[in-house]
């Protein structure tokens, strides 16, 4: 999908309060975790493992789109569904409705829940969810699919902090086949509260946030050539009285053609529109057109790479409490490679400059590296470790920062046997601020469990 607002896959906003963010907000700013009021572990929705950390943010999705790769559609599209959907372990039929469940367990062990360079607070936090997979054939081809996840949270040493959770990749999905176009209608929603997805906050328990995404794309495959056009409407609710003010709503269409030069290499051109309305008056509304070429090629069966660039510009409305009047007019560049050494071990590499909407300012920039392995010793167990690093830099408004963060996660899995499976592992967090007091460091460590019905 397409990438340009606040909070979603497209990127737009809308609010829900008439609190005043521009009296309000300098004091979050310094705040401390008395001050503030979630939780800061998200459960993962299948696996039972810590997050791992990435130059990515659930609240301020990427405004521009990854390059992506060849789009498959028609009938080779609806015969790879078909695959993927018969390699499903559903265990439960109603009617013409499969079903399967998933239990997960986390215990997590957090020295710093408040992401406080002073005032440090540890809890531990358990995090039971349930998860529901299902589908629907409403012919041969043609088929509805979801996956929901509800949980929640506990905090056993400060209570006030308990939620619910909605698991960040519940999703309704409907693929409608005509000919040679494949049409999508899909929901992804959450319900969320980690602040760490959220670069730019510091001394905040957690970031309470409901988030929506539905849309729908078509793709019309001509084998060497195939032509896309996404449209998304997204919304977020920020519920968090301090922060409310990032409640938006917005609508992104983007449309992508795709040239097939050959089995292991394609190229294209991909480009996004869309407009963001916030609901207070804190941030600047805002438009943005994105252009630029992309390429993904596979070298072996063991390598892979995907690359785009392109241009980027942003017209922002003037008068927001924000204070900044800073336009948008640069570029866009990300890099991804998969590289599978052994059939046992195989590793990632991500890096780029993009532009997400700022917390406190119309735009920050962030430029990031991510390298991650896995490796797979025997069939049960599995291993994997990821680092990254991040520079977000904030335009030019009246409360802004720029910051280094780096992270390092390691985790241990084991499938016991076929139903049960235990997580083990370690996540290292640090911000280096200016302001300064915007520092913080994080250790958290994870046990989990996921028992598949």
């Amino acid at each position: 999908m397409a990438g340009a607002g606040l909070v979603n896959r497209a990127g737009a906003q809308e609010i829900g309060t008439n609190s005043n963010p521009v009296t309000t907000f300098p004091a979050t700013v310094g705040s401390t975790p008395e001050n503030t009021n979630a939780p800061n572990s998200t459960p993962p929705l299948l696996l039972p493992a810590p997050r791992p950390l990435a130059p990515s943010s659930a609240l301020f999705t990427p405004v521009v789109p990854y390059g992506g790769g060849v789009s498959q559609t028609g009938e080779s599209l609806a015969q790879a569904l078909q695959e993927q959907n018969a390699n499903q372990s559903y265990n439960l039929r109603l009617g013409g409705l499969l079903l399967r469940a998933e239990a997960d367990t986390t215990v997590t062990v957090n020295d710093n829940i408040g992401l406080s360079k002073d005032n440090r607070e540890t809890d531990i936090l358990v995090s039971p969810m349930g998860v529901l997979h299902g589908r629907y054939n409403v012919s041969a081809i043609n088929s509805l699919t979801f996956n929901i996840g509800i949980g929640y949270q506990a905090y056993l040493l400060h209570p006030q902090y308990d939620c619910v959770l909605i698991a960040p990749d519940s999703e309704v999905n409907f693929n409608l086949f005509v000919g040679d176009v494949a049409v999508n209608l899909h929901d992804s929603f959450s319900y969320e509260q980690d602040p760490t997805q959220v670069g730019q906050l510091s001394n905040q328990v957690r970031l309470s946030r409901f988030m929506n995404d539905a849309g729908v794309s078509a793709t019309w495959d001509l084998d060497e050539f195939s032509f896309e056009a996404d449209y998304d409407h997204s919304n977020l609710w920020v519920l968090d009285s301090v922060y409310n003010y990032l409640t938006d709503q917005s609508d992104t269409i983007a449309p992508k053609m795709t040239i097939k030069l050959d089995e292991t290499l394609s190229t294209g051109l991909s480009a996004s529109f869309s407009d963001t309305r916030y609901q207070q008056s804190f941030e600047n509304d805002n438009t943005n057109e994105s252009f630029g070429p992309f390429v993904t090629a596979t070298f072996s069966n063991f390598l892979s790479l995907n690359a785009a660039a392109g241009g980027y510009l942003t017209q922002y409305d003037h008068g927001g409490g924000n204070g900044d009047n800073s336009g948008l007019a640069s570029y866009y560049a990300n890099l991804g490679i998969n590289h599978e050494i052994t059939q046992f071990l195989s590793e990632s590499l991500t890096a780029g400059k993009e532009y997400l909407p700022g917390l406190t300012s119309n735009y920050t920039s962030r430029i990031y590296v991510n390298y991650s392995d896995q490796w797979s010793p025997t069939k049960q167990i599995g291993l994997g470790a990821s680092v990254f690093w991040e520079n977000l830099s904030d335009s030019d408004a009246t409360a802004r920062q720029t910051s280094d963060r780096y992270g390092l996660n390691l985790n241990l899995t084991d499938a016991l046997n076929d139903h049960l499976r235990l997580n083990l592992g370690y996540e290292f967090l640090l911000k280096e601020s200016d302001p300064s007091y915007l520092s913080y460091y994080q250790d958290v460590g994870t046990l989990g469990m996921q028992y598949n019905f």
